[in-house]
């Protein structure tokens, strides 16, 4: 049902706070800066005014334009539920023709689903529901005729719910049925020559409904502008926490360059405290990092990725003595079998036994690929981000690089699908990424390079990059030197050489 303390009041008043479930703001009847006006949801009527100052509730309303009926249910607001096919409904908004002729109804449920339907003499019930091709309106069509031809600025939203509020505001307010995505180009006519705000709702439908509702009036409207609000999703969240209409935030606007006030200022940023490190191995692996391993074929360095893999699910520190905390891990091989994968593990897994730290049932999980993915597609892609859900890991380890999609290793278009596929699953989950890939070919010996083969964005994307490299010239080589291919973008502790050892393979030098 309609909320007019939250919806209507609220939005009208100043320095607005909750308290004990009830909201205390600035009395608009008095000079008052103490915030001495109590405000409650009653029993008997929709909203108990008590000012600590004893202003009368009739003069506090009035004094907010406001009287009594203005908070009783409007025709928008059912008394009684009414059916529909998704559940009683609470609300139903009207769509009119220019002069007041029911076109079509949407209906709101209490767990926010719409139906809309249209007036129907023939059927039993007197509606049928779906608009078919009835023609579509803006919300209140006739009040924003109104509102134009006054020369009043028009605000448009994204639901119903919010024209309410902002016509509660006292402001001209519509949207398009149907929410987000649902604007058609014939609704910018009766705007035409208006002053147009849109509204956009905090989130990528909303901003996107926006910028398409903005686009359908350029040239159509006087002036058009994009506001979000500064706090809560929509414009009713705005007002509900005592913002007013001058604080919403200039996205976009056809005719000055947008200011937006969403960033924080430089001495606003410096104060904040540093965040804690996130690790997950400390002082080398943290939440969010983004690392990829190189080396020369035949190093080793598949076996790195492994071991990495079984003594973080262990709970053993890769390089250092002493246990950290078990992480959850998920590790994906896109060139190996899994009767070669499973040779490798077995050891590995009786090394971590040996250390007293078994890897936890359920620590580790691995998925083969061996014909590999090509993340440039959304079938791979999606798959990609459902296993990662799926399974949750605080480490993702993949690759190698080269078999994660299937183009010409140096375009730069497919690297950027697969690395935004990848970014896309480590956000998600917020875990950190390890990528394995292969070095060039372009010299022989050590002093070949390390850096990846393929696109140069594998260069700029990782925050880390580090690649083994013969430390000798001895075959098969049992010390490898680990360099950094990438100036590191934070200070991370990895071991300059690692020699051949057991039980574990690779062990600091």
């Amino acid at each position: 049902m309609r909320d007019p303390l939250r919806e209507v009041v609220l939005p009208r008043l100043e320095g607005v706070k909750a308290s004990a479930g009830k909201f205390m703001a600035r009395c608009p009847a008095h000079e008052d800066s103490t915030a001495s006006l109590s405000l409650d949801v009653g029993k008997d009527q929709p909203v108990v005014l008590h000012c600590h100052a004893n202003c009368e509730p009739d003069d506090i309303l009035a004094k907010l334009g406001l009287s009594w009926a203005d908070l009783s249910t409007p025709r928008d607001e059912l008394s009684e539920p009414e059916w529909t096919p998704a559940g009683p409904a609470v609300a139903v908004y009207d769509y009119t023709d220019e002069v007041g002729n029911l076109l079509y109804q949407v209906l709101r449920t209490l767990d926010k689903q719409f139906r809309q339907r249209v007036p129907d003499s023939l059927s039993k019930t007197g509606w049928t529901w779906r608009l078919g091709d009835v023609r579509r309106v803006l919300y209140r069509l006739p009040k924003v005729i109104e509102a134009v031809r006054a020369g009043h600025e028009v605000y448009v939203c994204e639901g119903e719910k919010d024209v309410r509020t902002l016509v509660g505001r006292g402001v001209a307010a519509t949207c398009n049925s149907g929410g987000a995505g649902k604007w058609r180009p014939e609704f910018a006519e009766p705007l035409r020559d208006a002053a147009v705000v849109v509204v956009a709702d905090c989130d990528e439908p909303g901003r996107a409904h926006a910028r398409q509702v903005a686009q359908s009036l350029t040239g159509v409207a006087a002036t058009v502008c994009i506001l979000e609000p500064a706090a809560g999703k929509d414009v009713t969240d705005h007002l509900s926490a005592g913002r007013g209409l001058e604080d919403l935030v200039l996205t976009w606007s056809d005719h000055e360059e947008a200011r937006p006030d969403l960033a924080p200022d430089l001495w606003e940023f410096i104060r904040q405290p540093d965040e804690e490190f996130r690790w997950v191995v400390p002082d080398l692996l943290e939440r969010g990092d983004r690392l990829m391993l190189t080396g020369f074929e035949g190093l080793g360095k598949s076996m790195l990725v492994r071991q990495l893999a079984v003594m973080i699910a262990a709970g053993l520190h890769p390089f250092r003595p002493g246990n950290i905390p078990p992480s959850k891990v998920l590790l994906i091989d896109c060139e190996n079998s899994v009767r070669q994968s499973r040779r490798k593990f077995r050891k590995l897994a009786s090394a971590s036994v040996m250390a007293q730290s078994r890897v936890p049932e359920g620590g580790l999980r691995i998925i083969h690929r061996s014909e590999g993915i090509d993340l440039t597609r959304e079938e791979d892609a999606a798959w990609l981000l459902e296993r990662v859900v799926a399974h949750q890991p605080d480490v993702l380890f993949i690759g190698p690089f080269y078999r994660l999609h299937c183009a010409d290793l140096n375009e730069e278009l497919p690297a950027r699908k697969a690395v935004a596929a990848l970014d896309a699953a480590r956000v998600k989950v917020d875990c950190a990424l390890v990528v394995e890939a292969h070095a060039g070919h372009g010299e022989a010996g050590r002093r070949r390079s390390v850096r990846p083969v393929g696109s140069s964005l594998q260069l700029r994307w990782p925050e880390f990059g580090y690649g083994l490299v013969p430390a000798n010239d001895e075959w098969p080589c049992r010390e490898v030197v680990v360099k950094g291919w990438r100036g590191p973008r934070d200070e991370r502790d990895w071991p300059k050489r690692l020699t051949w050892g057991e039980p574990w393979p690779w062990v600091t030098a």
